[in-house]
């Protein structure tokens, strides 16, 4: 236990040790929203001070939540974003105006809260689970800043999840699909069931266009609480007018305006999708007395960053780097080869989790790669990279098992010519890992791994920097 004072590696330690307690390895049924309450009582419930937008949703949701958090920004607000997981530095969760939180002030929100959690070790709920405590560590910060808005994604489901014990000015519903199925449920209609817990009686909601069991859901849950909901593809649509590797133009059609020459720095179509998401709910913080001008709206999804979402990375050979895991994250990642890529040699660096949906997520990308080198991602439940390696081996004609995967992505670099893509995906923890070697190899033009520095053209924004400065 820890007391006092902590540093940095010590926070993260007592952080860490919380993932292998008991209580974090609770059915979904069983975890109570009373733990997340207990919690944050015994800070202060720091919650109660915010204005919060949480966004639910299977696909999509933490780029919908930083468009979000982009345009409030340009808007000229002091804007809270909590994420998850992280990508490279669990900082990466609690962020004020796109600059995570410094590590001595983490260090110091852990020490605070670190007591409270361990006097629950023995009371009816047991010590918080490692999200719980790290959602309870962002609304702690946000509201000592204080943030003007809060933009929080919801963790797992919505109905019990950490986030949910704050009360929304608007509930967001990215689109949804099946993931989760162990533990959500194996219906679209089941998961769409528990996203829609985060509607609040005569809340305004906004939802991304989904299909068709999901959208009843929503619309019956927003007639159940008397909530207001404003549906994106109807009452908000876009335009996709050019696309290119470096971003997309397009313009939304609002329910308050149009704004044309629309402009956001990621791939895909689904962004565009994410990005009129994120036009419905800041047009629904208008009505509710936040201004944001179309100007905000314009420069803020320009300026948007979101690493690791089809994010190409470097050119010569391209690396892709992407952490879909699902098959609807899959099918967005594929699409983006298939129409900025077209006809080029695939090298996929794949690793997943033992989840179910690897199968499903193997059998949509694995046929656009001509090479495969399968991988295990650096976690304790892990798929093992053979087993992986023979379901990519019923849909891509050649592949491979390094098990390591820094060895991976050099073994890709060393198959890769100049007009080849590497494409990394498959995990939170491959991509991650290998993203923050990459980003080493630039900054200092030396790596254990020996990795050519020639192959890495990429660049860090000041932003990606500051995850990995001492304070």
């Amino acid at each position: 236990m820890y007391s006092g004072a902590m540093n940095f590696h010590e926070a993260v330690a007592y952080l860490d040790g919380l993932i292998s307690e008991a209580t974090s390895q609770q059915r979904y049924a069983e975890i109570k929203l009373e733990r997340m309450k207990d919690l944050l009582r015994r800070l202060g419930d720091p919650h109660r001070s915010l204005r919060v937008v949480l966004v639910a949703g299977t696909k999509g949701k933490g780029s919908t939540c930083a468009m979000i958090s982009s345009i409030l920004m340009a808007s000229g607000m002091t804007v809270g974003l909590h994420t998850k997981p992280h990508l490279e530095d669990v900082r990466e969760r609690i962020q004020v105006n796109g600059r995570p939180v410094r590590r001595e002030t983490f260090a110091r929100l852990v020490a605070r809260l670190q007591p409270h959690s361990e006097a629950m070790r023995e009371g009816p709920w047991g010590l918080p689970s490692y999200f719980e405590a790290t959602v309870a560590l962002a609304l702690l910060h946000f509201s000592s800043v204080p943030v003007d808005l809060a933009v929080l994604e919801v963790g797992l489901g919505g109905r019990l999840d950490a986030t949910n014990v704050t009360d929304p000015l608007v509930s967001v519903i990215t689109p949804i699909s099946l993931d989760h199925t162990e533990i959500l449920g194996n219906t679209v209609r089941a998961i769409a069931a528990e996203k829609a817990g985060i509607i609040r009686e005569h809340g305004t909601v906004v939802s991304a266009p989904q299909g068709g069991e999901a959208a009843e859901v929503i619309q019956a849950t927003c007639r159940e609480q008397q909530a207001r909901l404003v549906q994106v593809g109807e009452e908000v649509i876009w335009k996709r007018e050019r696309s290119t590797r470096e971003g997309q133009q397009f313009k939304v059609f609002g329910r308050l305006g149009i704004y044309e020459d629309l402009w956001v720095p990621l791939l895909g179509a689904h962004q565009v999708v994410n990005a009129a998401t994120a036009v419905a709910t800041v047009e629904c913080l208008q009505e509710l007395g936040i201004p944001v001008p179309p100007a905000a709206i314009r420069a803020g999804l320009s300026r948007v960053r979101w690493p690791a979402r089809v994010e190409l990375f470097s050119r010569r050979p391209y690396i892709l780097l992407d952490v879909a895991h699902n098959p609807a994250s899959m099918g967005a990642l594929r699409a983006v080869l298939e129409e900025h890529f077209p006809g080029r040699r695939v090298i996929l660096v794949y690793g997943m989790l033992k989840t179910p949906a690897y199968r499903g997520t193997t059998a949509i990308l694995a046929p656009c790669a001509s090479h495969v080198i399968a991988t295990r991602p650096h976690h304790p439940h892990a798929l093992d990279a053979a087993v992986l390696a023979e379901e990519v081996g019923r849909f891509a004609p050649s592949v491979e098992v390094v098990d390591n995967q820094l060895s991976a992505m050099e073994r890709a670099l060393s198959l890769a010519g100049r007009e080849d893509v590497i494409c990394v995906t498959g995990s939170f923890y491959l991509v991650g890992e290998i993203r923050r070697a990459l980003r080493y190899l630039i900054a200092s033009g030396a790596s254990s791994v020996r990795w050519p520095r020639e192959h890495l053209c990429g660049k860090m924004s000041s932003s990606e920097n500051s995850v990995h400065q001492g304070s």
